[in-house]
């Protein structure tokens, strides 16, 4: 509308225009006409200049025109503008909102998720504190019994024991024989320092390979009559060296507990080894020539006596090697180490640097047989004169383990090693060992049930177990309790042969030297009158 309204006024101003342009054309002749007759001179310019002033109408219509056509092209590309902006706007919208609620779900799974974190994280603090509850009314029942047991059996020592006279007596002994302090978890973790030390120091050498040791012997299991007496005994299994390989030879066919058994020695192939890694040299496919300069020596060459394991060879090589080895521990600073003369075993003398306490620890070696509990270790044999290759048969880490089955079946309050104890306290310079009672007691704890080895029952199972002496010694027969025994619990792991096998009669030299069967006797009445001194008077 607007645009018509202008053309409409610019018409007009022409055809206006256009009636001064004729009148303006004619003043214009009529000007040329005076200046060519000369009747005018230049000084009439104004005029002619007043007269060409009518064109400002028409360029005043122009510039109107330009400046109102430049005007709507300006409204035509702002509203474009606005409309691309209002478009790209609802596109960036339609964007956020399509964005949106993909980031919306993302937030909520993520606060979901957190939730469950946090849910998650309330159920196992509620499920630790109800643990932490129940344990702690787990123990607050446990001490609970506890004190009911003692004083359950108080009331049942006041039953059992028909006198006051005699429940002071057993209560005395049993108070005088509990079990005392004992250093095996330190002797355990000083004896690892030192093999795993030895381990890391020598890796890959063809010297015997040493496993973790097992602590054996009264000590460890708990009926040690008195710690200032308590010699440490622990067995180090060890395994062939790469390139070798040990066969045990447990002695004459049908001798069940091997008493001269051997370890041979045999080189194997390490080609592929050699192929693989290259570190070693095959014993068996390179000449000996070649192996000298490159190698060290095989196991053969160093600590065996012809094809078999040299018990003496192997306690000296690492006898040797203890003093540098214990020097590079972390616990050298404070425990001083003095290796002991030994031949067939490392015995040392372990003192606390701050105290000047001593503690004694013997070291035995051991070959496994296969995966049971029964080694071949360097221990004596019974025989006067054990040969430097002979490894005799040892159950002493079975027995550990029946032991331990025992105190976990029995429970806390069984008087089984408190007998022991006693025992072993009172056998000291006498004819008999240790190990004998400890047959004893392992056999009745076979034969008589294990509830009945209650502290009521103490001077019941003292008495049955000198009955069981007298009555061993008269017949002249102690069986070994693992060979011939077929109702070991599956904790403790013995050859098949051992279930089947012929019973193994400890007593046999009685048998065999009527001297020797007398002066058991006379030990026997030796051992029941200081039995009855430490009961009646405490001595």
């Amino acid at each position: 509308m607007a645009l018509v309204l202008v053309l409409a006024l610019l018409v007009r101003a022409l055809i206006v225009s256009g009636s001064d342009h004729a009148v303006m054309l004619e003043r214009v002749q009529q000007h040329e006409k005076e200046q060519r007759n000369g009747e005018q001179s230049w000084v009439d310019m104004p005029a002619l200049l007043f007269t060409l002033l009518h064109y400002w109408k028409i360029w005043l219509c122009t510039g109107l025109f330009v400046f109102l056509f430049w005007n709507m092209w300006r409204s035509l590309k702002r509203k474009q503008h606005e409309e691309g902006g209002q478009q790209e706007q609802q596109e960036r919208e339609e964007q956020v909102e399509e964005v949106e609620p993909e980031e919306q779900q993302e937030q909520v799974e993520q606060e979901e998720q957190l939730e469950r974190v946090e849910e998650l994280e309330r159920v196992d603090q509620v499920e630790h504190v109800e643990q932490e509850e129940r344990e702690d009314q787990g123990e607050q029942v446990q001490q609970e019994e506890q004190v009911e047991e003692v004083e359950r059996e108080d009331e049942e020592d006041e039953y059992f024991y028909h006198s006051a006279l005699t429940r002071y007596i057993a209560r005395r002994a049993w108070e005088k024989m509990q079990g005392r302090a004992t250093k095996c978890v330190l002797v355990e973790e000083l004896m690892r320092d030192l093999l795993q030390t030895f381990t890391f120091v020598c890796p890959n050498s063809f010297y015997p390979v040493l496993q973790p040791a097992i602590g054996v012997g009264s000590a460890f299991e708990g009926w040690s009559p008195c710690e200032e007496d308590i010699v440490y005994h622990l067995l180090v299994p060890i395994k062939a060296p790469h390139g070798h390989v040990f066969h045990p030879e447990l002695g004459e066919e049908g001798d069940m507990l091997a008493r001269n058994s051997r370890i041979r020695v045999e080189l194997v192939c390490m080609c592929t080894r050699e192929q693989q890694l290259g570190d070693v040299l095959c014993f068996l496919h390179h000449s000996q020539e070649e192996l000298s300069q490159n190698q060290q020596p095989s196991l053969l060459q160093t600590l065996c006596t012809g094809s078999y394991l040299d018990v003496q060879k192997t306690a000296a090589w690492f006898n040797k090697q203890v003093p540098r080895i214990w020097r590079l521990t972390h616990r050298a600073h404070r425990y001083g180490l003095k290796v002991l003369p030994s031949s067939r075993s490392c015995k040392l003398q372990v003192t606390d640097t701050s105290s000047g306490e001593k503690v004694h620890v013997e070291l035995l070696f051991g070959v496994q047989q296969g995966n049971l509990d029964i080694f071949l270790s360097s221990q004596n044999a019974e025989a006067v004169f054990t040969p430097s290759t002979t490894w005799p048969q040892s159950c002493a880490v079975a027995e550990r383990k029946y032991f331990e089955y025992v105190a976990r079946t029995a429970g806390p309050n069984s008087c089984h090693l408190v007998c022991l104890r006693l025992f072993a306290h009172i056998l000291v310079g006498m004819g008999f060992s240790s190990y004998t009672i400890k047959t004893l007691l392992l056999h009745l704890l076979a034969i008589i049930p294990l509830e009945d080895w209650r502290r009521r029952h103490f001077l019941s199972r003292l008495e049955n177990l000198l009955q069981y002496l007298q009555y061993c010694l008269n017949d002249k027969l102690l069986n070994h309790f693992l060979l011939g025994n077929a109702t070991m619990p599956d904790e403790v792991v013995l050859p098949q042969a051992f279930q089947t096998a012929s019973p193994l009669n400890l007593f046999q030299h009685l048998e065999q030297d009527p001297d020797a069967h007398s002066r058991a006797l006379r030990d026997f009445k030796e051992l029941k009158d200081r039995l009855f001194r430490l009961l009646l008077f405490g001595r």
